[in-house]
C-alpha cells in the first residue's frame, strides 16, 4: 500500500469518525428534547387535573346554604374551612379550598411540587382583560393558578453560569359563578 492509499484511508476514517460523532450528538439532542417534553407533559397534566377538579366544585362555601344574589353573600375569606384536610383534595368542597394548596407527587419516579393560589378577579368587559381585585374585594370570578416545578423542568433559553435555570409550569383558569333565574 502506497502513501496515497494510506492518506486516503486515514482521511476516510477521520470522515467516518466525524460522521459518527455528529450522528451521536444529534441522537443525544433528540433524546434530551423528547425527555424534556415528557417532563413538561407530566407537569402540565397534573396542573390540568387540579384545575378540572377545582372547576367541578362549588363556586363558594355558601353556594350550598344560601342564595347567592349579591357579592355580600359570598365568603369573605379564601381558603379551606374546618374539616377540610389541606393534604387531601377529596375533602375540598369549593374552588377557594385550593388557596395555598401544596403537594408533592411522583410521576414515573420523578417528584413534582404543586402549589396553587386562588384570588378574586374581575372581568373588565370594555378592555377585554381580566384584572386582579383589590384585597378584600369580592367578585363573581375566582382565578385559580397552579404552579408545578420539578428537577427536570429546565429553561434552556435562560442560563446562568451553572447551566439552564429551573422552570415552572404555570396554568390558570377563571371560574365564574352563574345564576339562572
Amino acid at each position: 500500500m502506497g502513501l496515497g492509499q494510506t492518506l486516503l484511508t486515514i482521511m476516510s476514517l477521520m470522515m467516518m469518525g466525524s460522521l459518527i460523532l455528529s450522528f451521536n450528538t444529534m441522537t443525544f439532542n433528540t433524546g434530551l428534547a423528547k425527555d424534556l417534553a415528557e417532563y413538561r407533559i407530566a407537569a402540565a397534566s397534573e396542573a390540568i387535573s387540579i384545575l378540572e377538579r377545582a372547576e367541578g366544585l362549588a363556586f363558594d362555601e355558601y353556594s350550598y346554604t344560601r342564595d347567592l344574589t349579591s357579592l355580600d353573600s359570598l365568603s369573605t375569606s379564601l381558603g379551606r374551612d374546618s374539616g377540610e384536610d389541606s393534604t387531601n383534595q377529596l375533602t375540598f368542597d369549593d374552588v377557594d379550598d385550593y388557596y395555598g394548596f401544596r403537594d408533592t407527587i411522583q410521576v414515573n419516579g420523578i417528584p413534582y411540587k404543586v402549589e396553587t393560589t386562588v384570588e378574586y378577579d374581575t372581568l373588565n368587559r370594555v378592555a377585554g382583560t381580566i384584572d386582579k381585585c383589590p384585597p378584600g374585594t369580592r367578585s363573581w370570578f375566582k382565578k385559580i393558578t397552579v404552579y408545578v416545578t420539578g428537577p427536570h423542568l429546565l429553561n434552556f433559553s435562560k442560563q446562568d453560569d451553572k447551566g439552564p435555570i429551573p422552570d415552572t409550569v404555570k396554568l390558570e383558569r377563571l371560574v365564574g359563578f352563574w345564576s339562572f333565574q
